[in-house]
């Protein structure tokens, strides 16, 4: 995961630098592309390539990045007021998600593949 995420985010940071250099935005329009794209990159590379014991870490930062993009085009107050909310929106997505069909705790690995051998150990 980590090098999946990695080649994503060199790809973001080498498109918002291309821009910059190339005079389509100023220095500050250059770190919002890139605070943007890293952010919707992870976002991506978090319910597409990570597991699921890792996907509410990847997921939450890349709210937390491409959310301080929106410092361009608003006050940092409001901001991080926004990305506290998108934070919080998670944690409550994930806790509600992240159980079983019923809304009971997921049994242990073993216990879902059927292995006796592994239950009868605890």
């Amino acid at each position: 995961m980590k090098s999946t995420w990695g080649i994503g985010a060199l790809v973001a940071v080498l498109l918002s630098v291309a821009a910059g250099l190339l005079g389509l935005v100023g220095i500050k329009g250059t770190f919002t592309i890139m605070l943007l794209l890293v952010g919707l990159w992870t976002l991506v590379a978090a319910f597409t390539f990570a597991g699921r014991e890792s996907r509410s870490f990847y997921a939450g930062w890349g709210v937390v990045l491409a959310g301080l993009s929106m410092t361009y085009l608003v006050p940092l107050r409001d901001a991080l007021g926004l990305i506290l909310l998108a934070i919080v929106v998670l944690i409550v997505a994930t806790a509600y998600f992240g159980r079983g069909a019923r809304g009971k705790a997921l049994p242990p690995a073993h216990e879902q593949r059927g292995d006796p051998a592994a239950a009868s150990l605890t």
